[in-house]
């Protein structure tokens, strides 16, 4: 099951370790598919957040908002305008993306990165799939981010288990580590995740793909003819 990969770190790369039980007993190790199954998802969410977030600070999609566009120009009026105009929350969100970005290509502190991105994701999420009128880039891009970032929060479910006890341990000597024991409720809901994780993974492979390549022609399309977000926006001169 692909809710059993439990994923470690060493000098010579990626090493895939077989997770055990309460008892030490060895789990049954994933096939070699689920294993590369998650691979290429964390491969595709990196390069989806690495591009999202590099955008940001040096332009390379006409559609996306960079820190150019705005010289000469205010924001939109919408939620994002809203927020580039806060001067912090907009670049603090890009910011993240392209660390998360580099920690999911590097396969360097995967579990950490996946959980500070999620807020970002979800707000993305809301602001693109949920608008009133959508169009299909936003309704895939926020959509497939999503999906990608549970099913790899999923993957690396043994490694969140302390963080859903019931009654945490506090302890003062970070000179030792703690053991905490998750409630049955956990357990329920990690056999649920291992149902879903096969459909999550097929969903997450075709949208990452599918995300790549439009983010790559939108790349492709600057590149031949270099043009700001005013240049497709109404924008107001400053």
């Amino acid at each position: 099951m692909l809710a059993n990969v439990e994923i470690g770190h060493h000098t010579g790369g990626q090493e895939i370790r077989p997770a055990t039980d309460a008892h030490g007993t060895a789990q049954r190790q994933p096939g070699a598919w689920s294993r590369w199954l998650i691979i290429l998802v964390r491969w595709l969410l990196g390069l989806d957040y690495l591009i999202n977030g590099f955008n940001w600070f040096c332009k390379i999609i006409t559609p996306y908002p960079s820190t150019s566009d705005f010289i000469a120009f205010h924001p939109p009026p919408d939620i994002v305008g809203a927020l580039i105009d806060n001067g912090l929350l907009f670049p603090l969100a890009k910011a993240t993306e392209l660390v998360t970005g580099i920690a999911l290509l590097s396969d360097l502190f995967v579990p950490l990165a996946l959980v500070l991105a999620m807020p970002v994701t979800v707000s993305v999420f809301v602001v693109d799939a949920l608008h009133p009128h959508p169009h299909l880039r936003a309704l895939l891009m926020g959509s497939g981010a999503l999906i990608m970032n549970l099913f790899l929060l999923g993957a690396y479910f043994d490694h969140f288990r302390p963080m859903l006890a019931t009654r945490g341990r506090p302890r003062l000597d970070l000179r030792t580590t703690g053991t905490a024991t998750p409630g049955p409720a956990v357990e329920a809901f990690a056999a649920l995740l291992r149902a879903l994780m096969p459909l999550l993974g097929a969903i997450s492979v075709l949208l990452g793909m599918a995300m790549v390549i439009w983010l790559a022609v939108m790349i492709a399309q600057y590149i031949g003819h270099p043009a700001p977000l005013s240049a497709i926006h109404a924008l107001q001169p400053r």
